[in-house]
Parts: structure tokens; sequence; C-alpha cells
């Protein structure tokens, strides 16, 4: 950088770092008072749009309690503003469901099979700007602690967005994030602006990944979910000779799918840097299984995403990439459809409850016919359902998420994702969520000695009786001694987090597992797929839970192995 960008990088990390500071102390705050911050955001997310057309189909004039708010609106799902948002994205139509103007619908990444279109108003983004600087907050800490006066990172935000019919912009929210923020990003990335709103006409992983490499002195890294982080570094490794090239001359290899007009502009920029090729060629020469962030990167000083959960494996991969003192902040706990909780602290899995994301309520996911609880009526270590009512137009809404209370700040909950009610198995009364098949799979390496680097189950319903097929990517052999036993410990595991599977495999109503080992960088080509497919890189979660034929048929084809 030159000394205007690095003054301009350093005043805008710590301008927000202090901006972090004051809202991380104010979310505290209102965490004392938990009850009455909730009751306030409800008065004011109904009392706002009790004139819109969703307003006035469910009174909302004449709401002025919570109880009143229950017995006037019912549960929702999304094909209850499909319509709404449908006009809004054709015509423009605004004041349907809330009385703020819609001036992005956010795309989903289709986890449950049906891409949506959320609404996103300036409101409900703000709090994801507050959570965003109390980690730029965590990462100047740890600046200060390293000795290290500031730095660029790499920020892998998806930019593309278009125009509907009605004048709407639509695309992921993580390009609303980058419009909300276009003054700032560029201080603080080490990709070029140029790049920011090009879709599937450019390489971004190549993008990602050649700029990244060129700048010795990133100091953090940051994306939605870990795993996208671990594909971008597998990308460096198998192509580091391309990049490394790339960087020597100052070109962009012609093979590297990129819109004519963008490549001239980039190549217009680029320096020849053999210094720093040679500096990358030692380092990809000593090997890339271990440290290779840090050796690539050594001010590397924070990575950021979401980490827990499902993506535990892609965390603890991760790690192996960087240095112990590398810390890692979780990120936050949002849906598309709400801000939910965010971490407040590095290397804390607990969410703190964002009070001002929205209205939350939660259904004990133990009742058969739950009542509706607020935040501070929740109990530690119990289950939920949350219901979202949204700063942007969604009320009473289902996301179908369920998480895990695991203390309280105040009357505020502390919060664990716990699972997708649809990503669950739920056959003849044994029930395996998320939450269970993480906690079997740690205990499977433990007791096999094999490390499994990514993993799903299927629910083999045609086999008589049924049975579980765990497909598994795994790094390195399976030891000789281990191979007869590898279904007996996986069944051991998975007896532990749920005894009922146990009693159902002794009693005949089960069959024994499978176990599927399939090719290496399955997976990441599964995730791949789903980025060529029109999915953001940045939207593609884990797969823990194959539920349709399609993807069954790409597991499968991908096994090298079978233990049974």
């Amino acid at each position: 950088m030159g000394v205007f960008d690095s003054v301009k990088n350093k005043v805008i990390l710590y301008a927000m770092s202090a901006y972090g500071s004051m809202c991380r102390k104010t979310y505290l705050k209102k965490s004392r008072n938990a009850d009455q911050v909730t009751e306030k955001m409800f008065k004011r997310i109904i009392r706002g749009n009790q004139h819109t057309e969703f307003g006035r189909r469910y009174d909302f004039a004449h709401i002025r309690t919570i109880e009143d708010y229950r017995r006037k609106v019912p549960y929702t799902t999304y094909e209850d503003y499909r319509e709404y948002l449908e006009r809004t994205s054709e015509t423009g139509e605004q004041n349907l469901i809330t009385s703020e103007r819609i001036d992005f619908l956010a795309k989903t990444s289709g986890t449950t099979g049906v891409t949506k279109l959320i609404p996103v108003v300036n409101t409900s983004y703000k709090p994801y700007v507050k959570c965003a600087s109390i980690f730029i907050r965590i990462l100047t800490e740890q600046l200060k602690k390293r000795g290290i006066p500031a730095g660029k990172g790499l920020n892998t935000i998806e930019t593309e967005c278009h125009i509907s019919k009605g004048g709407v912009r639509e695309g992921f929210i993580s390009a609303y994030a980058l419009s909300s923020a276009k003054m700032v990003i560029p201080a603080i990335t080490c990709l070029p602006k140029e790049v920011f709103g090009y879709g599937d006409d450019v390489d971004m992983k190549y993008i990602k990944a050649r700029y990244a490499m060129q700048d010795k002195h990133l100091v953090y890294i940051m994306s939605v979910f870990m795993s996208t982080l671990t594909d971008l570094v597998k990308y460096m490794m198998d192509n580091h000779q391309m990049l490394i090239n790339d960087i020597r001359t100052g070109t962009i290899d012609p093979e590297v799918k990129l819109d004519p007009v963008l490549r001239e502009k980039l190549e217009k920029k680029l320096r020849p840097d053999p210094q720093r090729a040679d500096e990358l060629k030692d380092i990809f020469m000593q090997g890339t299984d271990q440290l290779i962030v840090s050796r690539l990167w050594p001010d590397m000083s924070v990575i950021i995403a979401i980490g827990t959960g499902e993506f535990t494996p892609f965390t603890e991969k991760m790690r192996t990439f960087c240095e112990k003192d590398v810390v890692f902040c979780y990120e936050m706990y949002a849906a598309s459809e709400a801000l939910v909780a965010s971490a407040m602290e590095a290397e804390n899995k607990d969410y703190l409850l964002i009070p001002d994301g929205g209205f939350f309520e939660f259904l004990p996911v133990d009742q058969e016919e739950p009542q509706p609880l607020l935040p501070h009526e929740l109990k530690v270590g119990e289950l939920y359902e949350i219901v979202v009512t949204s700063l942007s137009g969604l009320y009473r809404y289902r996301i179908k998420d369920v998480i895990r209370v695991t203390g309280f700040e105040g009357k505020n909950p502390l919060v664990q994702f716990g699972y997708r009610k649809e990503q669950l198995i739920n056959i003849t009364g044994v029930k395996l969520t998320i939450e269970h098949i993480t906690n079997a799979i740690k205990g499977f390496e433990k007791q096999s000695g094999v490390q499994v680097l990514d993993y799903s189950l299927y629910t083999d319903t045609d086999f008589a009786p049924w049975r579980i097929v765990a497909f598994m990517e795994l790094d390195g052999e399976v030891p000789k001694a281990k191979e007869d036993c590898l279904r007996e410990i996986l069944d051991e595991e998975l007896t532990k987090v749920n005894p009922e599977y146990g009693r159902m495999l002794k009693i005949g109503e089960c069959s024994p597992s499978v176990i599927c080992q399939v090719k290496k960088n399955t997976y990441r080509q599964f995730r791949m797929q789903k980025v060529q497919n029109g999915a953001s890189d940045n939207q593609v979660k884990t797969i823990r839970f194959i539920d349709s034929e399609e993807k069954y048929e790409f597991f499968k084809a991908a096994v090298i192995q079978s233990y049974h």
C-alpha cells in the first residue's frame, strides 16, 4: 500500500473498531433489560406497519399487546408473502408488507429446495453493520497485541445483483452489503474495486486467490461460511503454479474466465512482482499440509466466518493452516430473514441474541402444541424453534431453525444453532439432528483414528429394515486394523448421542449403518456445482442430510470404498 492508502486503511479500521466497541457496550447494556427491549421492538414494528396492506389485513391498528398480536396474526411461511414480493419485483409496488421502502430483494441459497426473495430495507441491515464493526474491533485488538499498525484483508463477499422489472435490486444479501459500504470496502480489502458487481462471467475464486496471494501483509480473512475459506485455500494449493506465474509476470492466465472489459482494466493496473513470486515458490516448495495460511501471510491475525455446528470440521481444518496466535471469530447467526444473534468476542461459540434484529418468539421443540415464549422466558439447555417478526416485513415467520440456549447475558439469551427442522432423521422414533451427527462424527474420529474431512447421511428406507448410509470424505487411508470395525464404531457413536438408535438396532427395527468413502474433493465439487448452477459461493452450506435422489446419486457415483 502507498502512504495515503495505508493512512486511509488505518483510519477506517480504527473508526469502525470504535463504533464496534460502542455497539458491543450498547448490546450488553440492553441485555440487562431484554424483556423491556423486546416489547419496545414489538410495538415499533406493529405501529410502524399498520397502514401496509398486510397490516390492514391483520388489523395492526388495534393490536396493543403481544397477546393481541398472537391472537390476530397466525404463524406464517414464505407462501404467505410470495404474492406481495412478486408484485414488488414485477411492478415496484411498495407499502405491501412494510412501510419502509424495499430497495433490495435478497435471494436465498435454496437450501430447502426453493429459491426465495427476502425483503431488505435499510433499517433491517443496520444490525449487520453494527456486528461487522464488532468483528473489526476484535481484529484491531489482535493487531495491537501483535504490534501490527493496520492492514488489508480478504473479504470473500459476492457482489452481483440485477434490477428487476419493477426497478428493485435483486441478488445475494452480500451484494447489498457491498453497496452499503462501497466507500469502505476497497480500503480494507485486497480485492480491486473493479471486480465488484460481476457474477458468472468472472472466475471470482481465481480473483480472490490471485490478489490475496499477491499481498504479503494481509491481516484478516472474512467469509460467510468457514467451508468457503477452506475451499479457497485448497484452490490456492491446487493452482499455485499458475497463480505464482501470473504474479511474477503481472498477468492473468488466458484460461481464466473473465469479462474482456474487466480483464483489460485489471491488467492495466497489474505489475510484475518477481520478489513475491519467489517467496511464494519457496513457501509452496516446503509443502502445503501445515500452517500454509500463516506462511503465506505472516501478519494474519483473525479468521472471521461462521465455523460452529455443522461447520466445525472446516474450522478444525482451517486451524491447521494457521499459527496458534491466529484467533477465530465465529461471526453471527443469521438467516436470510433476519440477523438473530452475533458473537461478541473472539473464540466464543455462544451468540448473543441481537435485540434490534427483530421481534423474536420461541417454540419449545419438545412440546406437541408449543406455546410461544419471549427471549427472557427461555431456559438454559433447551431447544427452541425461532419465530421471526422482522424489520423488513415478515410477521411471525417460521424460519424452521432450531437453537439451543447456552446461557444468559442479563435477561438476554446466549444461543447456538441446533439444526433446521427439515434437516434431521426422524424415523420410528429415532431423531438425529445436526448436533447429534456432529458429536457422533467427533467420537467416530477419536475411536477410529480416521480424520473425516466432510460427511453427510442418507436414510435408506428402501432397505429393509431401514438403515443409515454415511458418505464420508476421509483424510488419508483407513488403518487396516480398523477396516472391519468402522461401521460398528459409527453405530456406537450414534447410539451414544441418541440411545433410541441403539435400541432400534438391538430389536431389529433398523439395520446396521453403511459407511461409503467418497473420492477426495467430492464435497468441494458438489459446492462448485451449486455455484455453477447459480448459487452464491458464500451461501453454499454444508450438506449433512441427503434429502433428494439427485444428491444421493451424486455422492453414490463418488464412492470408492464401502464398509458394511
